[in-house]
Order: C-alpha cells, then structure tokens, then sequence
C-alpha cells in the first residue's frame, strides 16, 4: 500500500497526462504574446562570410527570408517570396543596388522599396502602392542581425561594455542548429548544476574538455535579476581559494560565459569574456545558435584546439553512439523534446534559475502585451545595462567565517553582487587592459 505522499516503485502505469507545453512562453510567430515579444529584440540571422554572390534563405520567427549583400556592400533581409508573384527571392539576382526577382524583373531596395518594374506601363503608380517586405539590419563581430519589430521605434543594437574590451578580438564561429524550442536553450545559462554533471562526463570517459575543478559541484549556488538579465553565481571551494563563477542572460535570446578552462587555482578580480551567444528562434520547436569567442593576445591554447573544444557537444554532427557515450548540450537540449513540457517536470531548489527566468519571461511578454517596452529594449546606447559574468578568484582566507558553512558562501556571493552593481566588473577589466 502506499505510504502518505510517497510514490510507489516501478510507478510509470500512474504517471497522468500533462497540460502540454507553456506556448504562451514559447511560440515565436507573428500575433503570438512570445512572438511579439520577440520582435522587440535584434535576431542573428547569419554570419557575413555566408553573403556571397547569391542570396541566402533563412528562416527567422517562422518567416521565409532572403539575406543578400549588393554590390554596394550594403546588407538586405526581405521577405522570401517576391510581392509580385511569389516567386523566391532566393534564386534573386543581386545588383550594385538590391535584388532583383529572377521571374518578371523587378528591382527591390533594401528597405523594400521597388526600384524597377520593368516593361510595366504603371510603374509610377504602382511603386508607390506596393513594398517587398523588409527588415533593418545590423552587421557585429561578422554576424548579421536583424529586427522584426515595429518600424516605428527601432532599439538600437546594444554594444554591452563586454563587446567592446581593448586587446580582445572577435572571431565569429559556426551555426549551431538545434531541433528544439529557444527557451531551453536559453535556460541552460542559468543552469550551473549542469557543468559538474553534463560537461565532467568527457573527464569520465578520458577525454579533455571542461576544466576538471567544473567536476566540483558547487557549493552554492545563488542568481539574481540584474540591470540587464538574469545572472547565476556558483561558489566553488577550490582548496585554499573561493572560485566564483557567474554567466548571464541579457535580453530573451543573448547569453555570455566566462571561460570553460578556468580551474579556479589563482587569485583574480575579473576575468575577459569567453564567448558571447545569441540564440535565432527558428520556428516553435528549431533554433540555431550564432557565436562569438572572445581572444586575447596571451590566449595560452591553440585558437583551433580551443574553437574545437568550444563546439563540442553543440551539434549532431557525431555519430549517435558517441554522443550516447559523451553526451553535450545538444543532446540534453534537444532531448528535452521539441518543446519542453513544464507540467511534467518535478523542479528542485537547483532550478531557482529557471523558474525566475520563466516568471521574467511571462513579466516581459505581459508588457509587450499592454503596450510597454520590455526590459533590454534600449533606444539608446547610452541606457543599455552593464554586464556581469565572470570568474572571481579570492582567498578563502579573505572572507570573514568558515567557506564550508554555506550561510558564509552565501553571504560573500551576495556581497559580490552589490560589489558587481557598484562597479561592474568589465568597467574593471577595462582598466587594467588599457593601463
């Protein structure tokens, strides 16, 4: 018989049925509250070194695009079927200005904006009447990025303070296609429980990838709403040092991590940004991720035994018995389905962080919604937040009480923060680069 409140074993014949996936956090469509939600904010749509001769089709919030560069150098995103006879713009001939539909001719500006018609008595008039639909654009760090929000009050694209560091380059990396809804991917920067499980198993299995002190479960664990996102810190006893690392989300679909060779062995204020993410919500359930590595001029690994270690587990591009036996992000991510049904999850304290995410998320499409700007909505840059993700070292000995009480470690991480709040940590990291 049942004891009160306690499972049975072998329970699966009791499991009930779920509501089904939350779609009011998780479509991207036009006229949905997550899709409109979404169009509020710059999308990656491609990396620059994929604009070549022809146009490129992509699909971006479930609507077939055409991405060109003409021969002016300038970038367009238009829709894909031309307005005249919806004849794919993706087979579109690019010219010194714009694109012209291979069919009847006629001539589209980057704005949308009809140029030519040939061989139409009514040109005049009808240039006026009709536009190809069109979307802003905005090239950073060799990636393409577009806006699908209103016309009318376009935000600027934020140059957060980590994107503009003295000394750091920029490199560009590859598309990450991920058959899954963009919320869980974007959860999993809040999700540090994950890195001392999912990223030690290719220590496990005698492969390096993840410093090994990632292996080290956190001691603590706390996260917080900041300026521009949601941020966790994961305190980690590394023999006689505290080892703080923080990773943020800014905005619904930009994300940043500090670095994954870290070891947490040496005293440090600040550390340089790593990679930064933004996640393209494709459709309902596919997503791809765009990717920017952050180096330095002293970087002490290869860049392209790094870049490999950086893509590792992020594609299915492995056979499926390997990425059975290692799995990576991919695996866990897409294995959470297609869309990730909440109300058949059972969430402990270690999913804090989604659950705040979540409850932000439902905040922001409720604002949209009532007609209000969403926080990382900037129209300028001089209001867009600082950011905070970053490796904090110090000695143990430094913090007042014992490291191994969790009331301790909980209280420096909250001391952190405010530290963080007063003086951001790039506005420190760009001292020391520029001294």
């Amino acid at each position: 018989m049942e004891a009160h409140g306690q499972k049975p074993n072998f329970s699966g014949y009791y499991k009930k049925g779920s509501s089904g996936p939350n779609l009011y956090l998780t479509q991207v469509r036009r006229g949905t509250p997550g899709g409109e939600y979404l169009r509020r904010f710059w999308m990656p749509v491609a990396y620059l070194s994929e604009l070549g001769t022809v146009p490129l089709r992509v699909r971006a919030l479930g609507e077939d695009l055409v991405v060109f560069k003409d021969l002016s150098g300038r970038i367009g995103a238009l829709h894909l079927s031309c307005c005249h006879r919806n004849t794919s713009l993706e087979f579109g001939i690019i010219e010194k200005r714009g694109i012209r539909c291979c069919y009847h001719g006629r001539l589209y500006d980057i704005d949308g904006t009809i140029l030519e018609m040939p061989g139409e008595p009514e040109s005049y008039r009808l240039k006026s009447s009709a536009r190809q639909g069109a979307y802003p654009t905005h090239e950073f760090g060799g990636i393409v990025f577009i806006y699908m929000g209103p016309p009318d009050r376009i935000p600027v694209f934020p140059m957060y303070d980590r994107l503009t560091l003295p000394g750091i380059k920029l490199v560009p990396g590859s598309r990450w296609p991920v058959p899954c809804n963009w919320l869980q991917a974007q959860e999993n920067a809040l999700d540090p429980a994950h890195t001392a499980t999912l990223h030690a198993i290719p220590q496990l299995r005698s492969m390096d990838h993840f410093a090994s002190q990632f292996g080290n479960f956190p001691n603590l664990i706390t996260w917080s709403e900041m300026p521009g996102g949601l941020i966790y810190m994961a305190a980690r006893v590394i023999d006689d040092k505290v080892w703080v690392r923080s990773a943020e989300t800014l905005g619904p679909v930009m994300r940043t991590i500090s670095s994954i060779f870290e070891s947490g062995t040496a005293v440090k204020r600040a550390t340089p940004p790593f990679m930064s993410f933004w996640i393209l919500p494709i459709d309902d359930d596919e997503i791809c991720h765009f990717y920017l590595s952050h180096v330095t001029d002293n970087e002490l690994m290869p860049f392209e035994k790094r870049r490999a270690l950086e893509d590792f587990g992020q594609t299915a591009d492995r056979p499926y018995t390997e990425r059975q036996f290692i799995p990576g992000d991919y695996d866990a991510q897409a294995g959470q389905g297609p869309i990730n049904d909440h109300g058949a999850e059972n969430l402990a304290t270690m999913d804090r962080g989604i659950v705040m995410l979540r409850r932000a998320l439902r905040r922001d499409i409720e604002a949209v919604e009532q007609g209000r700007d969403p926080p990382g909505f900037y129209l300028s840059q001089a209001s867009v937040a600082p950011t905070f993700a970053n490796d904090c070292v110090v000695e143990a000995s430094s913090i007042p009480g014992n490291v191994s009480d969790p009331a301790v470690l909980e209280a420096y991480c909250k001391r952190l923060a405010d530290d963080y709040l007063a003086r951001p940590p790039m506005e420190a990291l760009r001292a020391s680069l520029s001294a």
